[in-house]
C-alpha cells in the first residue's frame, strides 16, 4: 500500500475542507453585515417618516468623481471694461465683481421662480452683459433673501460652496436690480475619479448627526464641488453633496463630503445673508463694502 500517496491525498483534502469552511464563514459574516446595514438604513427611513420628515426620491447610485484644481487669476478685473450699462463695484483684490443694472430685469409675479423666469435669466447670463457667463448655470432660488444663484460648472458639476457664483438680487417687485459675481476660472481634473457615497447616504449621515429637524422637507441632494485647499497660487475642490432642508420658517443648506461622509460645518466663504442666523453678517457686509472701489461705465 502506498502510504505516502494516501498521506498526500489526506492532507490536500484537509486543506480543501479548511478553505471551504473559511470561505463559508466569511461569506456568512459579510451577508450578516449587509443585512444589518440594510436594516439600519430602513430604520433611518422609518425614523424620519415618524418625525414627519419628507424625503425626495433618491438616485442611490454610486458615482465616481475626481478632484479639480483652479489657479489664481484676475480675470474679472482684467475683463470688467467689456461690460456696459452697469454701475460696477470691484473689490480691491478682484475676487468679487458687483454690478447695479441700469435696466432691471423684470420677472413674473409668481411666488415661485417659473421656467420662463429662468429662461430670461439664462439669456442674460449667456449674453455679453455677464463675464464668462457661459460657465454658469442656474443653481437655486432663495425667496426669503430675494436671491437667485447661478453656480460655475466644473467638470459638469456645479461649484456649490459660493466661491464661484453669481448672486442676483431682486427688489420687492421681483425685478433683478443687481448682482455679485465670483469666478475661479478654468478648472483642471486632478488624479483619478474616486468612488462617492450616495445621495441617500448623505441624508442618512445628516439625520444621524441631528442635522435634520422634525417636520421638515429634504430637497433632492445635488452633487457639487467645494474648496478644500486654498493657496496663494491654486485651489483644490472635492466632491460634496449639497442638501437643502425646508422648514416652516426658513431653508438650511447642508454639505456632506461625498468621499468620506464628513459633514462640512462651514462654507469656503460666507453664506448669503438669508442663510445667516445672527446679525454678525450685516456688520461684516458693511465693513467689506467700505473697502470697495466704485466706478461708472
Amino acid at each position: 500500500m502506498d502510504f505516502k500517496r494516501i498521506e498526500i491525498i489526506f492532507v490536500l483534502t484537509f486543506l480543501a475542507l479548511n478553505v471551504f469552511l473559511l470561505v463559508t464563514y466569511f461569506d456568512k459574516n459579510y451577508n450578516d453585515f449587509s443585512e444589518n446595514d440594510s436594516n439600519v438604513q430602513v430604520n433611518f427611513i422609518d425614523e424620519m417618516d415618524k418625525a414627519n420628515i419628507k424625503l425626495p426620491k433618491f438616485q442611490n447610485e454610486t458615482n465616481k468623481v475626481p478632484y479639480v484644481q483652479t489657479e489664481a487669476n484676475d480675470l474679472l478685473t482684467e475683463n470688467r471694461d467689456k461690460l456696459s450699462n452697469q454701475t460696477r463695484i470691484v473689490e480691491e483684490n478682484g475676487a468679487i465683481y458687483s454690478s447695479i443694472l441700469s435696466n432691471p430685469i423684470a420677472l413674473s409675479q409668481e411666488k415661485k421662480l417659473t421656467s420662463k423666469d429662468i429662461e430670461k435669466l439664462n439669456d442674460f447670463v449667456k449674453s455679453d452683459q455677464i463675464l464668462f457667463g457661459k460657465d454658469y448655470q442656474f443653481f437655486r432660488y432663495i425667496p426669503s433673501g430675494q436671491q437667485i444663484i447661478y453656480a460655475q460648472i466644473a467638470n459638469n458639476i456645479p461649484i456649490t460652496d459660493g466661491t464661484s457664483e453669481i448672486i442676483f438680487h431682486l427688489d420687492s417687485s421681483k425685478q433683478v436690480i443687481s448682482y455679485e459675481q465670483r469666478y475661479v476660472g478654468p478648472v483642471t481634473v486632478q488624479g483619478e475619479s474616486r468612488e462617492l457615497i450616495t445621495d441617500k447616504n448623505a441624508v442618512d449621515i445628516l439625520y444621524q448627526n441631528n442635522e435634520i429637524p422634525a417636520d421638515t422637507t429634504v430637497k433632492k441632494p445635488v452633487l457639487g464641488y467645494y474648496r478644500t485647499l486654498n493657496l496663494e497660487e491654486l485651489s483644490m475642490y472635492a466632491p460634496v453633496w449639497f442638501v437643502e432642508i425646508d422648514s416652516s420658517t426658513d431653508t438650511q443648506a447642508k454639505r456632506v463630503d461625498a468621499i468620506n461622509g464628513t459633514i462640512i460645518k462651514s462654507s469656503s466663504i460666507e453664506t448669503p445673508a438669508s442663510e445667516e442666523k445672527d446679525d454678525s453678517s450685516a456688520d461684516s457686509s458693511e465693513s467689506s463694502s467700505s473697502e470697495l472701489s466704485s466706478e461708472k461705465q
